[in-house]
């Protein structure tokens, strides 16, 4: 099944995202393909999909599938990970970590933009997980940011503080 994710649609309020929507219309449910759209509201809830909580005892990540560079290898070898799973688009990361595929969305390198990830944290926070940049910063999404994510991306569900606390400190200086 494909996991491309294609559109997003985001309400950011006070500098953070409150509201996502992920539409992937590849998606195959039963073996047929029909799409589906995931939606979420930060104290409400994530809708159009089952959540699925993240097993004890393994540690799997999510990162980038065409933007491997030094220092998203170096964060997620000292991660120490059972499984990394390469795939593009941002949404397509935020999936796998709230279905409960992946633990950990890890991407410590400048790549993305405020519109790849503010639909997915919006969902992940509205299912109780963290989304920051790689060193806990919050991601701000106001007029006055720029549209690069210049530090990183870091989302998990649980054991966020993990992975926050294997990620090396001079992490985004490395080529």
């Amino acid at each position: 099944a494909a996991m491309r994710d294609f559109d997003k649609a985001v309400v950011s309020t006070q500098s953070t995202g409150v509201a996502g929507v992920i539409y992937q219309p590849w998606f195959q449910q039963e073996g047929d393909e029909q799409g589906r759209t995931l939606w979420g509201v930060v104290g409400l809830g994530a809708y159009g999909f089952r959540p699925q909580p993240v097993p004890e005892g393994r540690k799997i990540i999510t990162t980038t599938r065409s933007h491997m560079q030094q220092s998203v290898q170096d964060a997620i070898d000292s991660c120490k990970p059972d499984k990394v799973i390469q795939i593009g688009g941002s949404g397509s990361k935020c999936i796998l970590v709230v279905e409960g595929i992946a633990d950990c969305y890890l991407f410590a390198s400048p790549g993305t933009k405020k519109w790849d990830t503010c639909a997915g944290e919006a969902i992940i926070k509205a299912l109780g997980g963290r989304m920051t940049d790689v060193f806990g910063q919050p991601i701000k999404y106001d007029a006055n940011v720029s549209y690069p994510n210049k530090t990183g991306v870091l989302a998990a569900m649980r054991d966020f503080d993990f992975y926050l606390s294997k990620v090396p400190a001079d992490i985004m200086q490395r080529k």
